[in-house]
């Protein structure tokens, strides 16, 4: 199982499954991480394998979505080939929680993605359409073969601050349809 991310810069990168956090447990960062950002995902599971998959037949590789929230240890992306792929590699940084929702809550009016740093909101956007996640699996597999199991995730914007050595402990909270979904600690 991977989680292929479609960059706020729209490139794609896989990041291995060991970096998924699905039950919200809070995150004990090692000591040589300073800085951490953020970007807030709208996921989707995939539910069938596929290569060059077109646009119109998209729809039948994910079976659910939901909201998250990717981090990176922003002092490991030193501008170097290696810088990024190493930030994209830390355990538990992929807070995707489960289970997911039906791809029809996409696009209605009324459900909610809110994003929060110690009760402070950080982001927040009405559910996207469905069209952004078919245009990324068409996309993506032009380059990767997916497979049933993946996640597919989507920034929703560049990577932001979040929080540095010194703050100690954060709160992350995220809503989605009125429900809980995130809830977890980063210790630093």
């Amino acid at each position: 199982m991977n989680i292929i991310v479609r960059t706020a810069g729209g490139k794609y990168i896989v990041r291995p499954d060991t970096t998924w956090e699905r039950d919200n447990e809070d995150v004990y960062l090692p000591e040589f991480v300073n800085e951490v950002t953020y970007t807030p995902v709208l996921f989707a599971r995939i539910s069938k394998p596929g290569r060059s998959v077109g646009l119109e037949f998209a729809d039948r590789y994910y079976d659910g979505i939901g909201y998250g929230v990717l981090l990176y240890p922003e002092n490991l992306i030193d501008g170097s080939e290696e810088g990024f792929s190493c930030a994209s590699c830390l355990d538990h940084t992929s807070f995707l929680t489960f289970p997911v929702y039906n791809k029809v809550t996409l696009g209605r009016s009324g459900n909610v993605f809110e994003l929060r740093r110690d009760g402070k909101k950080l982001y927040g956007c009405t559910a996207s359409t469905p069209e952004i996640i078919l245009q990324s699996i068409a996309e993506a597999t032009r380059h990767i073969y997916i497979r049933t199991g993946d996640i597919l995730a989507i920034e929703l914007q560049s990577r932001k601050k979040l929080c540095s050595r010194g703050c100690g402990q954060v709160q992350i909270n995220g809503k989605f349809c009125s429900n809980d979904i995130l809830d977890f600690h980063i210790i630093l």
